[in-house]
């Protein structure tokens, strides 16, 4: 049986969230002006089943106009919105499949903490990593693997 863990792993994986032009403007403060200037430029995409279909946008594209938006109201042109953008993809795909290989197990500890459990360390599978949040501050730690 899949673990509720590796439901949400494959669901993050395989994301089908698809919102319209309308939903990620508001959700973005990105006009849909702006978002068809961004599509014809290249630097995001929808899915269309056919065409003059409503764009549908999914999850990696939400990201990804929030980020040039960010950069936008950093000052930034377009252009290099865009570019940092890729530079930040490219960091959080990186990021999500650490998340993917090492996540193996999540709980709550009370009502304002918990544990993630990274797994074994590679050179020393008797000992493993894990994460301690509480009151809103991460902790790293190490202990004997627990069996």
């Amino acid at each position: 049986m899949e673990t509720l863990t590796q439901r949400f792993r494959r669901l993050f994986v395989n994301s089908n969230l698809r919102i319209s032009m309308t939903e990620l403007a508001k959700e973005t403060g990105v006009s849909p002006r702006q978002i068809r200037y961004w599509e014809r430029k290249g630097y995001i995409h929808s899915d269309q089943d056919a065409e003059n279909a409503n764009h549908r946008f999914g999850l990696v594209t939400i990201c990804r106009v929030i980020t040039i938006k960010y950069f936008l109201d950093q000052g930034y042109t377009l252009a290099k919105a865009a570019e940092y953008e890729q530079q930040h993809r490219l960091t959080m795909k990186i990021f999500r499949q650490f998340l993917a290989d090492r996540i193996e197990n999540i709980q709550q500890v009370d009502s304002d903490s918990g544990e993630v459990d990274l797994g074994p360390l590679d050179d020393d599978p008797t000992q493993e990593v894990y994460a301690l949040i509480k009151d809103g501050q991460t902790s790293i730690h190490l202990r004997p693997r627990r069996q």
